[in-house]
């Protein structure tokens, strides 16, 4: 056969070709022609909606873009995105009973093909959706979510035991998802705008969040007479006294009426008194204390503008302080003056850095009016302006300031009160007359010695490993993200609950870290901004994101959880109990009661704590918590002393009171 025979030949075939592959189009054509010709379509399409609509299908269903998805969705990348979101979902939807996932057994009766075919059902469901639309990574799109909530209940009803490792085994793996979604869906996010007012709007709903954590926390303590003698009841009774006379006096804290001024000086307390005066409750302190915390996200949103945040990234950083785990758990054991810290330290970085002195000196002055020890923290700021910003007057000011108020503070408390709480650090100083000062010596001539402290726990656990993850973790290790290590100064204040043996120092249900987040947050805010890669950036955030999210619901949603379940259960037995006190302990009577009782009778000039009061008989009743074995020895000795029962409440309450004379 000749050469143009050939050709003539494979033109024919190809025309066929072309004719046969062109019937399915020519007949919708036709169809198409038909529809949009007739009376009924006409005056439908005279509707802009309709015939807005009718454009919008017809670029959704054009062949040749429909063609173009198809390739895009079913390339290799997308089709595993899509299978593991397709998973995801299946696993969803088997999510129910609570703490099932951590036994072995959870759905073991479930067989492999229900699987693969609950699997392949949402793969096919997310392959039709990712051809219909083809400007978007669908599938990164359905696997953010799919992941978020998998992860979501796994860390709420994380095991009981090994959290820890949990928590950073669940970072990992959805980090790794968060910053392959986010990366994947770049061409998105550049379509997302986010003006001020919604920025503004977004992080103040974070700041609510964190205010409601908080709040519900603390009044749900109280509320379920969760709430001990220390550290609320001698605040609640403070504050009452402070609203009768002025004085910061309170007698169930060392068993005695004394000024609290006497243990620690935290004249940051008549902030809140005010308020208290309107609304004289225990409640209100709580609530408070939510505020204050909450209202750390001004500083932090301010600081992110000064930083020429995006609106997303401002947002995003507001949201991290909000769900820093840290800020919540730290209210674990309810009112502390501690809660001030962050607020006062973020407007001092604050004010720093839009070089407003005066105001700066004015929140340094806070911060000293919060204890005697928060002077460390401003020394801490005032080491960071002298060796890394290199402000050198205003550094040697505030150095001044720390220093000296310190040292008026200690010697006001081994002058005329209890002295200062040295003992924490005793592991430091050799000759205990020398107090704190033995152990700056001890730092300063034999640092050796001081690093076999620094994550050496009293009982040989990984308590302080731990807590340094605690903190750093949720941040995505943004503090450390600088070149410039002097920088790391703002680190530093760690070393404060990393350098000694009190049990409760390093962990993170205690109040001693509030100064130390401060430090912490900041640190973030002023190192993204060198960090030059978007790229980068992002994931670095993302990863933070992630972490901060997995460690919020390990280590605050289990606290609020049972206590909002305890609540909706004994809420009446709750209320009757807080009546029955109301009703037979009379406002002007002195009391000893049990820790737990406590706070509920706090409101008088004259309150003890029955353990500490050694069952003296000086007292005109005595209220004793009979839902714990502990009661019996304090009934005991007061019914000796001829105390009677004149009131109980079945097995919950016994009141006792003094022999007439």
């Amino acid at each position: 056969m000749s050469r143009s025979a050939r050709k003539l030949k494979r033109t024919n075939a190809n025309s066929k070709k072309k004719n046969k592959n062109g019937l399915v189009p020519a007949f919708f054509s036709k169809m198409k022609k038909k529809i949009s010709e007739s009376p009924t379509a006409q005056k439908l399409l005279e509707i802009r909606f309709v015939r807005f609509i009718v454009q919008k299908l017809g670029a959704i269903f054009n062949p040749t873009r429909l063609k173009e998805n198809f390739l895009q969705a079913f390339s290799l990348e997308r089709s595993i995105c899509r299978l593991i979101a397709a998973w995801c979902f299946f696993v969803v939807s088997t999510l129910g009973e609570k703490d099932a996932f951590t036994n072995l057994e959870w759905l073991q009766d479930t067989e492999l093909s229900e699987v693969a075919g609950a699997t392949i059902g949402f793969f096919l469901l997310f392959s039709l959706i990712g051809v219909l639309i083809g400007k978007i990574n669908t599938d990164a799109l359905v696997l953010l979510p799919g992941s978020t909530i998998c992860i979501m209940y796994w860390c709420i009803f994380a095991p009981s035991t090994n959290r820890e490792w949990f928590m950073i085994s669940a970072t990992l793996v959805y980090a790794l998802f968060l910053v392959y979604c986010i990366r994947a869906l770049a061409n998105v996010w550049e379509y997302v705008k986010m003006h001020t007012p919604v920025a503004i709007v977004l992080a103040s709903l974070a700041g609510i969040v964190c205010f409601g954590g908080i709040a519900m926390l603390g009044y749900l303590r109280y509320k379920s007479f969760a709430s001990p003698n220390f550290d609320f009841g001698i605040w609640a009774n403070m504050f009452y006294n402070m609203k009768e006379t002025g004085l910061a006096t309170v007698t169930c804290e060392r068993d005695q009426l004394l000024s609290h001024f006497a243990v620690h000086i935290s004249p940051v307390y008549y902030l809140l008194l005010p308020f208290y005066c309107l609304f004289p409750s225990p409640v209100t302190l709580q609530i408070a204390q939510a505020v204050v915390l909450a209202a750390g996200i001004v500083p932090v949103f301010l600081l992110a503008r000064h930083f020429k945040f995006s609106n997303q990234q401002t947002v995003l950083a507001c949201i991290l302080y909000a769900l820093l785990p840290v800020i919540t758990t730290g209210c674990s054991f309810d009112l502390h003056e501690n809660c001030f810290l962050p607020l006062f330290l973020l407007f001092t970085f604050y004010f720093y850095e839009i070089k407003k002195p005066i105001p700066m000196y004015v929140c340094a002055i806070l911060v000293l009016s919060v204890k005697e020890d928060a002077a460390i923290y401003l020394l801490f700021f005032a080491l960071f302006l002298l060796l890394s910003e290199r402000k050198y007057l205003h550094g040697s000011i505030l150095a001044g300031m720390a220093i000296g108020y310190f040292l008026l503070c200690g010697h006001i408390l081994e002058t005329t009160g209890m002295g200062m709480m040295s003992n924490r650090y005793n592991n430091l100083i050799f000759n205990t007359e020398d107090g704190l000062g033995g152990a700056i010596k001890t730092i300063l001539v034999n640092p050796g010695y001081l690093l076999t402290q620094l994550f050496t726990d009293k009982d040989a656990k990984w308590d302080k490993i731990m807590y340094v993850i605690y903190m750093i973790l949720p941040l995505g290790f943004l503090p450390f993200a600088s070149k410039k290590s002097s920088r790391w100064l703002l680190v530093a204040p760690m070393l404060i609950n990393l350098l000694t043996m009190y049990t409760y120092q390093p962990r993170i249900g205690y109040q001693y870290h509030f100064g130390i987040a401060a430090f912490l947050v900041y640190a973030m805010l002023k190192n993204l901004p060198d960090i030059e890669s978007p790229d980068v950036r992002r994931t670095l955030l993302s990863v933070a994101a992630a972490a901060c999210l997995c460690s919020y619901l390990i280590t605050v949603v289990p606290l609020v959880l049972p206590r909002i379940e305890k609540w909706k259960t004994d809420k009446d037995k709750f209320e009757q109990m807080e009546v029955f006190l109301e009703e037979n302990v009379p406002d002007d009577a002195s009391v000893a009661a049990s820790t737990y009782l406590l706070p509920h009778v706090a409101d008088r000039s004259e309150i003890y704590e029955v353990y500490y009061h050694k069952n003296k008989p000086d007292i005109e009743y005595v209220v004793l918590d009979t839902r714990y074995s502990s009661y019996k020895p304090f009934y005991e000795a007061y019914t000796e002393l001829g105390y009677t029962v004149v009131a109980q409440l079945d097995t919950r309450i016994m009141i006792l009171q003094q022999p007439t004379k």
